[in-house]
C-alpha cells in the first residue's frame, strides 16, 4: 500500500497525468536567462557613446504562448561616460510567444516596467521596455527592445539590439 501512494504521488509530480505533448510541458516551468543588450540613447541624454544592458531575468510560461517575466534585473551604462552613467533596473511585465513558425523558432514579444536607478545621479524613475523578436530552440533570442524612463522633463531612452541565454 506504501508503494503505491509512493508511486502515485511522484507520478502526480511528474505531470504523468497530462495528455500532451512533451514540449508543451517543457515549456510550462520556470527559466532563467542571461540578456545583453547594446545599441543607442535617444531624448535628453546628449554626447552619448555606446548603450549597453546586461540583465538577468526569470521567466514562467502559463501556456504555450502566454508567460509572465516575473522579475527583471539588469545594469545599463554608457560605453563613453561608465562610471557617471551606471544604472540598475528592476521590472516585471508579460511575454508572449508565437506558435512555432519554423524549424525550433518562434517569434515573441514583451512588455515590462519597473524602476530604474541611476547611481550619479542618486535618483530614480519609473521604466518601461517593449521588446520584439526571435526565439531558437527555447534557448536563444535575437531581438530588438526599446526602454525609457523620464523624470521631471528629462526623457532618456534606449533602443538597442538584444542577445539572450537561457540556462
Amino acid at each position: 500500500m506504501f508503494l503505491v501512494a509512493l508511486m502515485a504521488v511522484l507520478s502526480s509530480t511528474a505531470f504523468a497525468q497530462l495528455v500532451s505533448s512533451h514540449r508543451y510541458v517543457a515549456s510550462k516551468s520556470h527559466n532563467v536567462w542571461l540578456d545583453l543588450g547594446v545599441g543607442a540613447f535617444t531624448g535628453d541624454y546628449e554626447d552619448g557613446g555606446l548603450g549597453t544592458s546586461l540583465g538577468l531575468r526569470v521567466n514562467k510560461m502559463f501556456t504555450e504562448n502566454i508567460g509572465w517575466d516575473i522579475f527583471k534585473i539588469a545594469a545599463q551604462a554608457d560605453t563613453k561616460h561608465f562610471k557617471e552613467s551606471i544604472a540598475a533596473k528592476a521590472l516585471t511585465g508579460i511575454r508572449v510567444e508565437s506558435p512555432e513558425l519554423f524549424s525550433n523558432g518562434k517569434v515573441y514579444a514583451n512588455f515590462d516596467g519597473g524602476y530604474v536607478y541611476a547611481f550619479d545621479a542618486g535618483d530614480g524613475a519609473f521604466t518601461w521596455e517593449v521588446g520584439a523578436g526571435v526565439k531558437f530552440k527555447n534557448r536563444y533570442i535575437v531581438g530588438v527592445a526599446y526602454e525609457s524612463y523620464s523624470k521631471n522633463s528629462f526623457s532618456v531612452g534606449l533602443i538597442n539590439l538584444r542577445l539572450g541565454v537561457a540556462f
